[in-house]
């Protein structure tokens, strides 16, 4: 008898221990989402590190939901100029000005150690891994070290949607981006072109000939290397003031392309959106771009007048 009252006693404390962990991990998981739903709330510029071009890719969709949550996106991308008609940065060191959340898509050439130094030395609030990944210890030190909270295990994303206050932009479904308009149904093909040493006066012929106000800079085994528009021509013509127009056109006459043109300029592929294209002009203040297959060999250009017919036309 009395052994089955200490045995009654022992599941009785068993149970009021196990009650008392519940209770606590009840506690600490309140406790952990008003945390994430504060930074959340205050979080408004994040950089996405490690994404993938790849259309169907989760770090692809997760970027496209977070552009619907009017938040700002920064991808660090190194050797791209653009992903989903946003500016890229090389490093994230490079990112000029405060960066809330560092959202991370892990792969395999991806250094984390190096990634946490330069999320410390930018002050970000939050390191943000998906993909299932741990981070190693020496990360957590780091991170830990520069008060930079670390998430581990959750998506960016769905946090966003659950604890932030805010309209979501209703995003286009897979099959109406696949059948968004092309640059390639609107470019124009093989356009006329320019080498970097050619004369400056055989670009502007070229340019009034065909009245163009945009030609693309190739090397002779047709990669792009450059563009020159007529402001690159109008910001190096010597000023009238100061010399005679005879004068003018022989200073004119000694330059060459690569004297005037800008190198590594913005842009597309065949595959870009119209819309995704219109916005690169928006953000770079060009009014043309280049089109490129993926070896960078020149195809195509399309400027804003290409734009505006087919945004006019669709309105008729």
């Amino acid at each position: 008898m009395e052994s089955e009252q200490g045995l009654s006693a022992k599941n009785l404390q068993d149970k009021q221990i196990q009650n008392y962990w519940a209770r606590d991990l009840a506690r600490r998981v309140y406790l952990l989402r008003r945390q994430r739903k504060a930074i959340l709330e205050n979080c408004r510029r994040v950089a996405i590190v490690g994404a993938s071009k790849d259309p169907d890719s989760e770090s692809f969709l997760s970027t496209e939901k977070l552009l619907g949550m009017n938040l700002e996106i920064i991808p660090v991308f190194p050797g791209s100029e653009s992903f989903l008609a946003l500016r890229c940065y090389p490093r994230l060191r490079e990112i000029p000005g405060k960066i809330d959340i560092v959202q991370v898509f892990t792969r395999g050439d991806l250094d984390l150690v190096e990634l946490a130094r330069e999320a410390v030395a930018k002050q970000v609030t939050t390191f943000w891994i998906e993909d299932h990944i741990v981070a190693c210890a020496e990360v957590e030190e780091i991170l830990s070290n520069g008060k930079v909270q670390l998430v581990e295990f959750e998506s960016l994303a769905v946090e966003y949607l659950k604890h932030a206050p805010f309209v979501v932009t209703p995003s286009r479904s897979r099959r109406e981006i696949r059948k968004a308009v092309k640059v390639s149904a609107r470019m124009s093909k093989d356009p006329v072109s320019v080498k970097p040493g050619d004369g400056i006066q055989d670009a502007i012929s070229k340019m009034e000939r065909g009245h163009f106000r945009h030609l693309p800079v190739i090397e002779d085994n047709g990669r792009l290397i450059g563009m020159l528009s007529d402001r690159d021509i109008r910001l190096i013509r010597p000023s009238l003031t100061f010399v005679s127009n005879d004068d003018a056109r022989l200073q004119l006459g000694s330059l060459s392309v690569e004297q005037a043109a800008v190198f590594d300029p913005v842009k597309v592929s065949p595959e870009t959106t119209l819309k995704e294209t219109a916005e690169l002009m928006l953000r770079w203040h060009v009014g043309g771009l280049p089109v490129v297959d993926h070896k960078d060999k020149l195809v195509g250009i399309i400027t804003y007048t290409d734009l505006l017919r087919e945004f006019v036309g669709n309105e008729a």
